[in-house]
């Protein structure tokens, strides 16, 4: 890839963003304002000398430890923007393709210089690898609204606030292990994406009742013409957000490379060249 396609790359996945802020950004935004809503709310109504005890416990709990290690712990925090990122990721699958065709703008991106292939990849990669940073982004941000917060009233209540220091900083090396664990998720979920996509391409309407249609008739004839149930199987073992998330350094390269990986990532990018090949008839 040049450096021309590269910019041209880097502008569709741009148009992406741009076209889906509530989804984006607006989602872990108001998500994350809810959490700092509701932490002041809890703070509200513990008693002063509950509030200091619990100061003071963070501070001994993270003084002088490695944040490394300790960075495991903050990933339970990033289960909501996990979450909300997961429901997010399907919306958008569904209707991006989609909505290309019903509005009639994929006539307009057909009629420049840009491949199907690379219009279809940048959603996946937009999805995959940018959406991710604005969730992260949120979550550095409460990270650093709860840590002011926690000082504030070890000040006040005259506690020694020197570990929040380092809890800090476990909180921050933690959104490493978020942002490569979407990664992983990403590709792990790779068949999902593309099943979703190629709905998303073709579909006159409803492309979400496809999807899940087509994949119950599927799995229905699998079951009536040779008594097994791999689909089903299968799609269950995927579903297991365990197989995915990263929640230590040591695994990350045991998540990326191994069989079952490298046969997702396959059989995903079957199923998103199917969705390029799709593109290519307009209703």
């Amino acid at each position: 890839m040049n450096n021309g396609q590269l910019r041209q790359f880097l502008a569709l996945v741009r148009r992406e963003v741009l076209e889906h802020p509530s989804l984006f950004i607006g989602a872990p935004a108001i998500l994350g304002a809810l959490l700092a809503i509701g932490s002041l709310w809890v703070l509200s109504m513990l008693p002063s000398e509950e509030i200091a005890l619990g100061v003071e416990y963070l501070s001994i709990l993270f003084d002088g430890l490695s944040p490394l290690q300790m960075a495991p712990m903050f990933m339970l925090l990033a289960v909501p923007f996990i979450i909300v990122l997961f429901v997010c990721g399907i919306v958008y699958l569904l209707n991006t393709l989609f909505q290309d065709r019903k509005d009639g703008s994929v006539l307009f991106w057909q009629s420049m210089p840009v491949s199907n292939l690379s219009t279809v990849l940048a959603k996946v990669v937009t999805l995959g690898a940018v959406v991710p940073v604005f969730y992260i982004a949120t979550l550095f941000v409460l990270y650093i609204f709860t840590t002011i917060q926690l000082t504030i009233l070890g000040f006040n209540y005259g506690v020694e606030v020197a570990g929040l220091g380092y809890m800090l900083g476990a909180a921050v090396v933690s959104l490493l292990l978020v942002y490569l664990s979407a990664l992983a998720g990403t590709l792990w979920l790779l068949p999902s994406i593309g099943w979703i996509l190629l709905f998303s391409a073709f579909a006159r309407r409803t492309p979400l009742l496809w999807a899940i249609g087509v994949f119950i008739l599927f799995g229905f004839l699998e079951d009536f013409v040779f008594g097994s149930q791999f689909l089903a199987n299968w799609v269950e073992s995927r579903s297991d957000p365990s197989r995915y998330l990263i929640t230590e350094f040591s695994s990350i390269l045991s998540r990326f490379f191994n069989y079952e990986m490298l046969f997702g990532v396959l059989v995903g990018a079957i199923l998103i060249a199917g969705a390029v090949y799709m593109r290519r008839f307009i209703d």
